[in-house]
């Protein structure tokens, strides 16, 4: 068993051992006739709970990390990296080219002005590339929701966001942004901008927004044998809104398509539904309807066109 140490003579004082655990310890007391020993047993030393971090940076690039308990770090500028790890966490990362991950917990991060990239890893997180009142049109922020049910917002940037696993919700707002939804079942909204989207695994919504929006809804996760040889055929939903927008579903599943105002081409299979057909027009609002079964391999241009690879904490 590890000892402390007890030192002194008409002051004595106590340096205990590293751990938390029950230790024995000795007091030597000297006086002017003899030495007493007096033996001390049973000592209980308990550490203290971890303190929660709450941290500004300057105008320099920091490293800034949080504990395992409920962090508020806030970078200022300069290219700051932030990592709050356990609790829940509200992690800035102002003005700066920041990387931020959010550990375990549900996180709120913030990357405002400056090309951010922000990773929630796991938890319900809330991520947000840009500030609502910064006004900046020039940063290209990446966000990627990591595991759990996120929420994403791009901001004024033209941002990549990725939902990753979990059934997320991804809004791009304004900008040209690029949304992947990963392996869930996802809510994609592009907003304003000529935005690209692709709705990936799952039963996804995906709304296109106002501009020239490339939407792809290839969820060839859902078409898989189930019990008895039957066929999960649960296809997603697309709304392109307004603008000349490009629709491709064609991946065996029942897709639910409306193209909305503009010049729009919807590339659909057989199984594909025109939400607002009627009898006297049966593309609905769908300028140019393109019918055909799927290839074979056609769906994998979905996975090569996923949002940016998860890049791993290094802190």
């Amino acid at each position: 068993m590890p000892h402390g140490v007890l030192r002194g003579r008409d002051n004595p004082s106590i340096t205990p051992a590293p751990d938390a655990r029950t230790d024995t310890m000795k007091l030597h007391r000297t006086t002017a006739r003899r030495a007493t020993l007096l033996a001390v047993t049973a000592l209980a030393l308990v550490p203290t709970a971890a303190s929660a971090a709450n941290t500004n940076g300057t105008d320099r690039g920091e490293l800034l990390r949080g504990t395992g308990v409920a962090d508020v770090i806030d970078g200022r500028g300069g290219n700051d990296r932030i990592f709050g790890f356990g609790g829940i966490d509200t992690l800035r990362g102002g003005a700066g080219y920041d990387r931020i991950f959010g550990g375990s917990g549900n996180d709120s991060l913030f990357g405002e002005r400056g090309n951010d990239f922000l990773n929630g890893q796991s938890g319900d997180d809330v991520l947000r590339g840009d500030a609502n009142d910064t006004g900046d049109r020039t940063s290209y922020d990446r966000l990627i929701g990591g595991a759990g049910a996120d929420t994403l917002y791009g901001g004024d940037s033209h941002d990549r966001l990725s939902g990753s696993t979990g059934n997320d919700k991804a809004f791009g707002e304004r900008g040209a942004d690029r949304i992947a939804g990963g392996r869930g079942d996802d809510a994609l909204d592009g907003g304003a901008g000529n935005d690209t989207i692709f709705a990936n695994r799952g039963v996804d919504t995906v709304e296109g927004g106002a501009g020239s929006d490339r939407l792809w809804a290839l969820a060839k996760g859902d078409v898989v044998p189930g019990p008895g040889g039957a066929v999960d055929q649960v296809g997603d939903t697309v709304n392109a809104g307004s603008g000349n927008d490009r629709i491709r579903t064609r991946d065996g599943e029942v897709d639910r398509v409306t193209c909305g105002e503009g010049k729009d081409r919807a590339d659909l299979d057989n199984a594909d539904v025109i939400v607002d057909a009627t009898a006297a027009a049966p593309n609905g609002s769908c300028e140019t309807v393109v019918r055909a079964d799927p290839k074979a391999g056609e769906s994998n241009d979905e996975d090569r066109q996923e949002a940016p690879k998860d890049e791993r904490a290094t802190s």
